[in-house]
């Protein structure tokens, strides 16, 4: 099991856990979920009464991924990790911002290997009800991305796939030194399925980020292949996992979901920055 690094929401205090409650120097204190997950997220962090993708989304998420089609970006992400961080013996902590339900950090850990303190935080409730319970030696907490209820200079390695998140949380959880990857749709990302959904697809617009401050930019990665959707039904989790499904009306969801198979471009960038050492 990870050792415990979350930090009060209210004071910043190290929370300390004993039997399934974790409490800080100043008694504030908070239960542990019957899965393992805690809830560090404060009421008026929420911008609805229960935030972030729905069960539903989730298990389609799960199915889709579970099948391999972008186990390509996870290896690409642990590779270059391990690249920074050469000496397997070495411990590490690495954190996952809005993790959903688990699948990136559990394919990182297969590539990792056990020297490597896994966290994933995520504003959904329902996402860490399933990743903690799917992954129980790692630590997870429901927590916004722009308010890491971890202490400063806490983490070795930050994991960013797709998830907003602050630039300011990046660079103040990070050790120096410490490694921050992001990964999000390329140009030509799935463009195949935007054409079954829009009149006149276009590709993404990929936004070439500076530097943030205390960051170092490293060469960034492109994960590009192509992959076949076999059935119906990993058409049908592509879809339901997407904010796709929300643009298409119901005739178009339903032509996508009787498709017998689709070939698909998988396009992912992956910005990589380190943070400058003292």
């Amino acid at each position: 099991m990870n050792p415990i690094l979350w930090r009060c929401p209210l004071c910043h205090d190290p929370l300390n856990q004993t039997g399934r409650t974790f409490t800080c120097a100043n008694r504030h204190s908070f239960d542990q979920a019957k899965e393992g997950y805690v809830n560090l997220l404060l009421v008026n962090r929420k911008h609805s009464t229960d935030p972030g993708d729905n069960k539903a989304m989730l298990e389609s998420r799960r199915q889709f991924l579970q099948q391999g089609f972008y186990a390509p970006l996870a290896t690409a992400l642990g590779t270059t990790i391990r690249e920074h961080f050469p000496d397997a013996t070495q411990a590490l902590t690495l954190l996952d911002a809005g993790c959903g339900e688990g699948y990136y950090l559990n394919q990182l850990a297969q590539i990792l290997g056990a020297n490597v303190h896994y966290y994933g935080t995520d504003i959904s409730r329902a996402a860490m009800r399933m990743a903690a319970k799917q992954y129980p030696a790692m630590q997870f907490a429901v927590a916004s991305s722009f308010a890491v209820p971890l202490p400063d200079a806490s983490v070795d390695v930050l994991v960013r796939v797709f998830a907003p998140a602050s630039e300011a949380e990046i660079t103040r959880v990070l050790k120096p030194g410490g490694l921050y990857l992001w990964a999000y749709p390329a140009a030509q990302h799935l463009f195949e399925l935007r054409q079954l959904i829009y009149d006149a697809p276009q590709p993404h617009s990929v936004e070439v980020l500076p530097p943030l401050e205390a960051m170092q930019q490293c060469p960034a990665l492109a994960v590009n292949y192509r992959a076949t959707l076999p059935d119906q039904a990993s058409i049908g989790a592509l879809l339901h996992m997407t904010p796709y499904y929300w643009s298409a009306s119901a005739e178009k969801q339903a032509h996508c979901q009787q498709l017998p198979h689709l070939d698909l471009t998988v396009d992912f960038a992956v910005t990589v920055m380190k943070k400058e050492s003292l």
